[in-house]
């Protein structure tokens, strides 16, 4: 009998050092490309299906034509650079942009909307997610589109969800010059909302994938340490309208906290609650309300985008100088 027990327990040990080993080498050599890799959805609805007025345009962005929409307000007050997230594209279903769109014309603010690299119309650089670290150059690329075909300078503001916010981060860390900076459920923590996010598409526990994410940002060189979306948006000196769902299983809120309290710049506004039954995340899945803030909460989310852009226009300058 204790012939068999041990027999046991040496197979069970070796049994869970084999697994444990198996769950290793994949973590390190398989799962990193999957963490950052992309499919690229076809754009196929316009902002013509919400009555809005725009253009088909191109941006050039290093090289790489960028394929966007120039959607302009009756009475423009602003103007306002829309990204998008991970995967996504510029007419997101999670985010609600089409609708969106509409808001901010309403609202007197021209909009120019753009796929990322390696998502939406645009074109495959090399099919991966890179978290902002080349995708902020398609944020500056639309700024300079701007800056070419506008031939009066407004108040430019732009808006950034989930990964669209770590690339609004690094591309105002880079220079950027905006009049303001709202962003939305955005990725400050790149090892934590890659767990995250790997866990909703799973149902798996998120421990399981802590090894494989720190290997993706080594091997693929993530914004990681002092080069973090986080680090770099502490040190930003211009206002920031921080929208955080506080729900939000992905981009979680602890990092909008964090960096509300480390930078007297940011202001951070909770999204009313969402419930998961809520027929405005339906269709989303584990997902939930990330950046579900205008799907869910419309008149909300107008309400502060307005205040702060008003806020922001009243304290510019009263000449004509291009504060952007």
């Amino acid at each position: 009998m204790k012939k068999i027990r041990s027999t046991l327990i040496r197979l069970t040990f070796w049994s869970a050092a084999a697994l444990f080993s198996l769950w290793a080498l994949v973590s390190v050599t398989v799962a990193p490309a999957v963490f950052v890799a992309v499919n690229s959805y076809a754009v196929d609805q316009d902002p013509g299906s919400r009555g809005l007025d725009f253009d088909d345009i191109e941006i050039d962005s290093n090289g790489v034509t960028l394929a966007g929409w120039w959607i302009p307000a009756k009475k423009p007050i602003a103007e306002l650079i829309f990204v998008h997230g991970a995967g996504s594209n510029r007419i997101s279903a999670y985010i609600g942009s089409l609708d969106f769109y509409a808001t901010l014309n309403e609202l007197g603010i021209s909009v120019i909307a753009m796929d990322l690299r390696n998502h939406g119309n645009s074109p495959i650089t090399d099919a991966r997610l890179h978290m902002g670290a080349t995708e902020w150059a398609d944020v500056f690329a639309a700024a300079q589109w701007l800056d070419s075909t506008q031939p009066i300078a407004l108040p430019r503001f732009v808006l950034g969800a989930s990964m669209g916010g770590s690339t609004v981060i690094r591309a105002l860390h880079q220079g950027l010059q905006v009049t303001g900076t709202i962003l939305l459920d955005p990725q400050l923590g790149i090892l934590d909302s890659l767990v995250q996010g790997a866990k909703v598409t799973t149902g798996l526990p998120a421990p399981l994938f802590v090894l494989a994410a720190q290997a993706a940002i080594w091997q693929y060189d993530l914004p990681s340490g002092p080069h973090s979306p986080l680090t770099h948006a502490t040190a930003l000196q211009q206002p920031i309208l921080l929208l955080q769902d506080w729900d939000d299983p992905v981009t979680r809120s602890h990092f909008a906290q964090s960096l509300a309290d480390q930078n007297p710049q940011v202001q951070l506004k909770k999204v009313p609650y969402i419930a998961p039954s809520d027929p405005c995340i339906r269709d989303k899945g584990n997902w939930g309300s990330h950046v579900a803030s205008h799907p869910c909460h419309p008149a909300w989310t107008r309400q502060q985008i307005a205040t702060f852009v008003n806020d922001r226009i009243n304290e510019r300058p009263a000449d004509t100088s291009p504060l952007k």
